[in-house]
C-alpha cells in the first residue's frame, strides 16, 4: 500500500511548495494564467468531490490508475 509521508504539510506549505511546481513547470506566466482560471472554477467542496470520483476504489487502485495515465501521457 501507498503511504504518503508528504500529506503531513500544512495547507500553507503545500500552497507553497504546489506554487514552486507550477512555476518550474510552467513559468510565470503560465502560473498566472493557471491561478486566474483556477480561482472561476467552481467553488464545490473538494472532499465531497472526491469521495464521488473515487468512490469504491482503494488506494492502490488510485495509484495503479494515476501511474498508468502519467506513463501514457508521456
Amino acid at each position: 500500500m501507498l503511504l504518503n509521508e508528504k500529506s503531513k504539510f500544512t495547507d500553507r506549505e503545500i500552497i507553497e511548495k504546489g506554487s514552486r511546481i507550477l512555476i518550474k513547470e510552467l513559468g510565470y506566466s503560465g502560473f498566472l494564467r493557471f491561478i486566474r482560471h483556477s480561482e472561476g472554477i467552481s467553488k464545490e467542496d473538494y472532499l465531497k468531490i472526491e469521495d464521488e470520483i473515487f468512490n469504491d476504489m482503494s488506494l492502490d487502485e488510485i495509484y495503479d490508475n494515476a501511474k498508468e495515465h502519467w506513463e501514457n501521457k508521456q
